[in-house]
C-alpha cells in the first residue's frame, strides 16, 4: 500500500505543480516559484524514497512501475527541473506566469514516459511532452523562434512512426537476422534525431538562435535526459539489441563527440548559447559509446557522466545572472565537466567509459572521444578570454543573488564528485546492472 502510494504521489506531483502554478502564478508569481522549489525538491525525495518494482496497473494490461532505470532518470530530470527553477529566480512576473506551467506539464509528460509499462505508449507521451516545449512558448517570444521551433517539431515528430515500427518489431522477433537488422535501421536514426546526433543533429544547428534560453535548457536537458532514459530501457526490454547495435552505437559516439567538440570550438563568439548545444552534443556523443560497450563498468561510467551533465547544464544556464568572475568560472567548469576534464564531475565517468573502449576492438573511437574532449577543453579556453554573454533585459531585472549562491553550490558538487564519484556511483550501477551483460 505504502508502494503504490508513493509510486502515485510520485506520477502526480508534476500536474498538482503545474495546476498549482496556473492558478496562483498569475495572482503572486514569487510565491508560485517558491512553492514550486519545493515540489521539486519533494519530487527528488518521493522517488529516492520511492519502492522499486512498485506497480499500479491500468488498462489493457498496461500500467504505471517504477523500474531503476525509471527511478534514475526520474532523479536526473528533479534535479534539473530544480537547476530550470533556479534560472526563472527573479525573472520578470510574464516570464514566470508563462513559463512555470508549461516546465511542470512539460516534466509531468517527461516522467510519465518513464513510469509508464509500454515502450510504444512511452514514446507517445515522451513526443507530446517534447512538442509541449516547442509549441506552448509565451506570446512575445513565437513570432522570433517560429522557424526553429517548427523545424524541432518536424524533425522530432518524425521518429514516432520510425520507434514504433521498430518496437513492433522487436516485440515479434524471433531470432531473425534480417528483422534485428531492420529494427537497428529504424531505430537508429530515430534516437539520432531525439538526442542530436551527428550527423542526424540538423534541429540543434539553429536551435539557439533567437530561441528562448528557457526552451534551450529545456530540451538539451530536461528532453534529451528523458530520451537517454528512454534508450536505455530499450536496451532493457531488448537486450539481443545492444549486441546488433554495438558497433553503430560506438561509431555514432565517436563521431558525434569529435565533431561536435570541433562545432563547440568554431562557433560563433558573441553566440551566448550555440556552443553550449554543440557541447551536449559531443557530451551525448561519449554516453553512445559508453553504451556500446556492453560493459557494466562502462555503464556506470555512463550514468556518472549523465549525473555530471545535469549539474553542467545547471550550471552553464545560470551562468548569465551570477556577477563576472563567478560566470567566467561557471562557464569553465561546465564546459570542462561535460568534456569529462579530470578533477571535475565527468572525468570519472568518461574514464570508465575509455577503459572499456581501450579494452575491446575500437581502435579509432578511442582517439576521437579523447580529441573531441580535447576540443571541449580548448572552447571552455576561447569562452574564457572572449567572456561575451548577452543579457537579455526582458528575462531578468537585477542580478540575482540566489544565483550566485547556487552557482558556487554547483562548482563545488562538481569538483567534489570529481574526487570523490564513489559518493554516487553505487546507486547508479543498480539501475544498469541488467543492461550490459557481455563485458565484466
Amino acid at each position: 500500500m505504502i508502494a503504490t502510494s508513493l509510486l502515485l504521489a510520485l506520477a502526480l506531483l508534476p500536474l498538482c505543480a503545474a495546476l498549482l502554478c496556473i492558478w496562483l502564478a498569475p495572482r503572486d508569481p514569487e510565491k508560485s516559484l517558491k512553492l514550486s522549489y519545493g515540489a521539486a525538491l519533494l519530487l527528488v525525495l518521493l522517488v529516492s524514497l520511492s519502492v522499486v518494482d512498485a506497480r499500479i496497473g491500468l488498462f489493457a494490461g498496461r500500467a504505471l512501475e517504477l523500474q531503476p532505470i525509471a527511478q534514475l532518470g526520474v532523479q536526473l530530470l528533479g534535479l534539473a527541473m530544480l537547476g530550470f527553477l533556479l534560472s526563472l529566480n527573479r525573472a520578470q512576473a510574464q516570464w514566470l506566469e508563462a513559463w512555470l506551467p508549461l516546465a511542470w506539464l512539460s516534466l509531468f509528460g517527461l516522467i510519465l514516459s518513464l513510469l509508464i509499462s509500454s515502450l510504444p505508449v512511452a514514446l507517445l507521451i515522451f513526443l507530446g511532452a517534447a512538442l509541449l516545449w516547442a509549441f506552448a512558448l509565451p506570446p512575445s517570444a513565437r513570432a522570433s523562434s517560429a522557424g526553429v521551433t517548427m523545424r524541432f517539431a518536424a524533425l522530432i515528430s518524425l521518429t514516432l512512426p520510425l520507434l514504433l515500427i521498430a518496437f513492433r518489431l522487436a516485440e515479434e522477433r524471433a531470432a531473425n537476422d534480417s528483422v534485428e537488422r531492420l529494427v537497428l535501421a529504424l531505430a537508429v536514426p530515430a534516437f539520432g534525431l531525439i538526442l542530436g546526433l551527428i550527423p542526424l543533429h540538423a534541429w540543434t544547428l539553429t536551435l539557439a538562435g533567437g530561441t528562448p534560453r528557457a526552451m534551450v535548457f529545456g530540451v538539451i536537458s530536461l528532453v534529451q535526459t528523458t530520451g537517454f532514459m528512454l534508450l536505455l530501457r530499450t536496451l532493457a526490454e531488448y537486450p539481443w539489441a545492444t549486441e546488433v547495435a554495438r558497433g553503430t552505437l560506438v561509431a555514432a559516439g565517436a563521431l558525434s563527440a569529435l565533431v561536435g567538440g570541433w562545432m563547440a570550438l568554431s562557433a560563433r563568439r558573441d553566440d551566448p548559447d550555440d556552443w553550449l548545444v554543440y557541447a551536449a552534443i559531443a557530451n551525448s556523443g561519449m554516453l553512445l559509446a559508453g553504451l556500446g560497450t556492453q560493459s557494466e563498468v562502462a555503464g556506470a561510467g555512463v550514468a556518472l557522466l549523465l549525473f555530471a551533465r545535469v549539474l553542467a547544464l545547471v550550471l552553464l544556464d545560470l551562468a548569465p545572472r551570477v556577477p563576472r568572475l563567478l560566470r567566467r568560472l561557471a562557464y569553465a567548469a561546465g564546459t570542462l565537466a561535460l568534456a569529462g576534464t579530470p578533477g571535475l564531475a565527468g572525468f570519472p565517468g568518461l574514464w570508465l567509459i575509455l577503459l572499456k573502449l581501450q579494452a575491446g576492438q575500437n581502435g579509432v573511437a578511442k582517439p576521437a572521444i579523447l580529441a573531441g574532449s580535447g576540443l571541449l577543453f580548448a572552447t571552455a579556453v576561447r569562452r574564457w578570454r572572449a567572456d561575451t554573454v548577452i543579457e537579455d533585459a526582458t528575462w531578468i531585472d537585477v542580478p540575482d543573488p540566489g544565483a550566485r549562491r547556487a552557482a558556487l553550490i554547483l562548482l563545488a558538487l562538481l569538483v567534489l564528485l570529481g574526487i570523490a564519484p564513489q559518493i554516487v556511483a553505487p546507486a547508479f550501477g543498480i539501475a544498469l546492472r541488467d543492461i550490459f551483460f557481455s563485458l565484466p
